[in-house]
């Protein structure tokens, strides 16, 4: 499966991100603070040219823990039908580089309690915070320092 990454606007990822995360919401209801930030970055994956992934990233202070020059990590997503092939750790990985490359110390998320173990694999840290987001579900806090 030849998956090609590439930065995107942060509008070419609202319909995947309805399609994956937000119960097929608009487009209007998938928009992330800090998406038209200059600073923020959005990746996308695709296979022959159909958009099947992407992640933003977003310059954010962290809620639940201090964390020096950190970015936030949002909206990462991969259609069903992709899952579970490595296309998430590609992207994940892509965005880590990124990040990287612009000496950002720190990058954290609010990840969803079904998709936790998928990032603690890569190791990232769990500090055990729980929280409910609204309409979406259970959360937990879940950071990495990039080396």
């Amino acid at each position: 499966m030849d998956i090609l990454l590439k930065k995107v606007s942060s509008s070419e990822l609202l319909d995947i991100r309805s399609k994956v995360l937000r119960n097929n919401a608009s487009h209007e209801n998938c928009k992330f603070n800090g998406d038209n930030k200059k600073s923020s970055i959005h990746i996308g994956a695709f296979i022959n040219d159909k958009i099947i992934g992407g992640i933003s990233i977003i310059k954010n202070n962290s809620n639940y823990k201090e964390l020096k020059n950190c970015y936030q990590l949002r909206g990462m997503c991969v259609l069903d039908s992709f899952q579970n092939n490595g296309v998430g750790n590609k992207i994940l990985k892509e965005a880590e580089k990124e990040c990287k490359n612009l000496n950002i110390i720190n990058i954290w998320m609010n990840a969803r309690i079904k998709a936790a173990p998928f990032y603690l694999r890569s190791k990232y840290i769990d500090l055990g915070i729980r929280y409910d987001i609204k309409d979406i579900g259970l959360h937990c806090f879940l950071y990495k320092e990039l080396k």
